[in-house]
């Protein structure tokens, strides 16, 4: 009889996923799309040239928002992914730590940028990023308590 080699270890190191960490995911992939989104349309917008692009800080300007709205997708595609894996308890404290950090800081650039003119789909994702942040704080609040 041949020995099949099992990862039962990291299983077990795997958090348990309810409807708390769906929330979590969901509300990280929704704000992860947001961002690939406004960064599609930003480098669209930095390609095509004209004058609504000098109005907006010019394609440099435009090219560097791009890539940070590319960085912004990634964290929220990564950082949940790292949350959730299985694997040792202290990679998963990190990574929501680090995912709470990267939301707010999100949050801040987002206030910083807009200068006061806020529209509404900022402020529905700035909405989603909180109550992702709220939800975070949650999950790392019981898992303490567990």
């Amino acid at each position: 009889m041949t020995s099949v080699p099992t990862t039962v270890t990291d299983l077990r190191d795997a958090p348990r996923l309810g409807p708390l960490q769906v929330a979590v995911c969901v509300l990280s992939a929704v704000t992860a799309l947001v961002h690939l989104g406004l960064a599609v349309v930003t480098a669209a917008m930095a390609a095509s040239g004209g004058s609504e692009v000098e109005k907006n800080g010019g394609a440099a300007a435009l090219g560097v928002m791009a890539v940070l709205f590319l960085l912004s997708f990634a964290g929220y595609v990564a950082l949940p992914l790292a949350q959730y894996r299985p694997g040792p308890a202290r990679r998963h404290i990190l990574a929501r730590q680090g995912l709470i950090v990267w939301t707010a800081g999100n949050v801040v650039a987002y206030a910083a940028l807009v200068a006061g003119h806020y529209d509404a789909f900022g402020v529905a994702d700035k909405a989603c990023e909180l109550a992702l942040i709220v939800l975070l704080v949650v999950e790392g609040r019981w898992r303490r308590a567990a």
